[in-house]
């Protein structure tokens, strides 16, 4: 048997087994609880009586100690049938009658331990014994003394005979009882359990093949004729008769839509309310990748390419849309959807229009338009990219151009009047200035002119060398703006790639931290072997205690022209710095906290994995058996 039960008729039949079966537990433990209770309260009442009875005929022959008298009292009053005998002791619990064999000739040592209360409060008390026998004890009193002790014992297994029978005669009722309910209910539960065994077959064939209707209408079953269960069916048959009917007014329609757009070269479909697609063209199944026998069973959501394993997001818009086509009866032209089919492929670009496909004013369908335009999205970006590098391109040129030629008029003559003879110390000082003056256009020009140089040569770079080097020309900006430096780099890291692009590169990351950093803080750079996606390299961390950046700031940092220092930034160096990373095949993972209060850590931390395989012999790392960490602290 099955369980849960599926069918009606088994529901009825187990439920009815299951009620009864509670119903009879609950009320044989309250009719057995109170049958014991009641059971023992009278044994216990009729114990006290019969046990006074016999005290009070004791009285006088123990007052005269007869034994002939005490002998013929005992034998001659007459015990009750529950109980299992007599016996008389002295007040000293000696044993003086027993009537019956099983009880002992000596008193145990509960029954010992209740000698010294009876004595004192001289009445009758009810004991339970060690063996579980109820036992009524009364002192025989004659003229105010106490002559003896008299112990009844009943039999407990005669007690429980009443109540055994009660509960014998319940069991013996209950499954006649339980047979008759459920002959009931099988008789009762036929009437409705065949129609619907008819209602669900039909439905599932429906589910099945929803154009197949050759098995309606369905036969009404004469028992269920006049009740619910017979209407059910009528009114299923004439739904059904009714779908028929429209499907086949429906059917003329979508033959002519299949023929005026089967040959469509852009995806056509239409949907009702709950989504699922009534027509579409090849064209739109192809997009999609689904045969175009599928579409009839399937809803928008099924078919959609999804989002790395959740619902595809252009699915929840199209719903959206078509809700809202459903609702105003206006159309929604050229909604641009972007949609990822995979992790590791690009956001696909899909143009969509959405209108109404009315019937007697009534909006009976929304109808679908889909155009892809991925292509012709990345060919526009692709041309965006190609003239923001041919701005940039231009003006690192003109600038060059402009710069160059007087800057190195001006550092000569600089260095002429350094060497005149009569100098005062002031005008040095004066001198001085304007050659670190001088210095810093310098190296805004070596920057700007990076735009356009490539270095034709890659070489071995040793990696410390180089970032001291970037370290000790910021030098003095470090000491200035009260910064503590840590270099940690082993000494035979070496990189193979074009060292003026990544002097370059570090010089604009270093110079970023500084200007992160105007109140003083911690900068840390870092360079050790590294394991990155399978792949051996490099990785190279730069890492400052700055007011860091917040999110909007960050996804747009490496765009040319993109600055956050007003005047006084250009908006190249991090641009340049992604070229770099690009030409050595690099990957940089770029994290920032802007502190919300206080006390907040905050800071920012390029982190920089250079691969082996990047540049054409791959960077490397010479093995040593000692590896020498230097640090430096500027």
């Amino acid at each position: 048997m099955r369980w849960p039960p599926k069918t009606i008729m088994g529901q009825w039949l187990v439920g009815t087994l299951l009620v009864q079966l509670v119903v009879f537990v609950v009320f044989l433990a309250l009719s057995a609880r109170q049958q014991f209770h009641d059971v023992k309260e009278r044994d216990r009442a009729g114990l006290e009586r019969q046990s006074s009875i016999i005290a009070a005929s004791l009285a006088e022959p123990m007052q005269q100690h007869n034994d002939v008298m005490i002998d013929d009292v005992i034998h001659e009053v007459p015990l009750a049938a529950s109980l299992k005998g007599a016996r008389v002791t002295d007040t000293d619990g000696k044993v003086l009658r027993n009537t019956s064999p099983d009880l002992s000739m000596m008193l145990s040592a509960q029954e010992r331990a209740l000698l010294p209360q009876l004595l004192m409060e001289r009445r009758y008390v009810h004991l339970t014994t060690e063996k579980g026998d109820e036992e009524g004890v009364q002192p025989i009193i004659a003229d105010g003394l106490i002559r003896g002790i008299l112990w009844v014992t009943q039999d407990s297994a005669i007690i429980m005979n009443t109540p055994r029978r009660v509960l014998e005669n319940l069991l013996i009722y209950f499954p006649f009882a339980l047979l008759g309910n459920m002959v009931l209910v099988a008789v009762l539960s036929a009437s409705i359990a065949r129609p619907l065994r008819l209602l669900r077959w039909a439905s599932t064939r429906v589910q099945q093949d929803p154009n197949d209707l050759s098995g309606f209408p369905l036969p009404v079953p004469s028992m269920a004729a006049q009740n619910e269960a017979g209407e059910l069916l009528m009114s299923f048959n004439g739904m059904v008769s009714e779908i028929a009917r429209q499907r086949k007014g429906t059917q003329e329609t979508l033959n002519l839509l299949d023929a005026m757009l089967g040959t469509a070269p852009i995806g056509f479909a239409f949907y009702d309310h709950e989504y699922r697609c009534v027509r579409m063209n090849e064209q739109f199944a192809r997009m999609q990748g689904v045969a175009l026998s599928e579409c009839p069973s399937l809803r928008l959501r099924d078919f959609m390419p999804k989002d790395l394993g959740r619902m595809s997001s252009m699915a929840f818009v199209s719903e959206r849309l078509i809700d809202q086509v459903f609702h105003t009866g206006e159309t929604i032209a050229n909604r641009e959807i972007q949609v990822r089919i995979s992790a590791d492929m690009a956001p696909q670009t899909w143009l969509a229009s959405y209108f109404p496909v009315c019937i007697d004013d009534e909006v009976r369908w929304a109808g679908v338009i889909v155009m892809e335009v991925t292509e012709r999205r990345r060919a526009e970006e692709a041309m965006r990219r190609s003239e923001e590098l041919a701005v940039a391109g231009g003006l690192s040129a003109s600038v060059a151009h402009e710069i160059d030629s007087p800057l190195q008029s001006v550092t000569s003559l600089l260095c002429l009047i350094a060497n005149e003879d009569g100098m005062n110390t002031q005008s040095r000082e004066w001198l001085s200035q304007a050659q670190q003056e001088l210095g810093r256009v310098s190296e805004i020009a070596q920057q700007v002119l990076s735009l356009h140089r490539q270095s034709s040569v890659p070489s071995d770079v040793k990696m410390s060398e180089l970032l001291h080097g970037v370290v000790g020309l910021h030098g003095a900006k470090l000491r200035s703006a009260n910064i503590e430096t840590h270099v940690h780099v082993a000494e035979d890291t070496v990189l193979f790639g074009y060292a003026g692009e990544l002097r370059q590169m570090f010089a604009n990351l270093v110079g970023n931290s500084i200007d992160a950093m105007q109140h003083g803080g911690k900068l840390e750079i870092r360079a050790r072997r590294a394991l990155h996606n399978g792949r051996m390299g490099v990785r190279i961390t730069v890492a400052d205690t700055g007011m860091g950046m917040p999110e909007n700031v960050r996804y747009r940092v490496f765009e040319p022209f993109f600055t956050t220092k007003g005047a006084e930034g250009t908006g190249l160096g991090l641009w340049v710095t992604s070229m770099i990373l690009q030409k050595h095949h690099a990957s940089l993972l770029l994290r920032s906290r802007q502190s919300k209060y206080r006390g907040d850590i905050s800071g920012t931390v390029f982190s920089i994995f250079f691969p082996w395989e990047g540049v054409p012999r791959g960077p490397r790392i010479v093995p040593v058996a000692a590896p020498v960490l230097v640090n430096s602290v500027v």
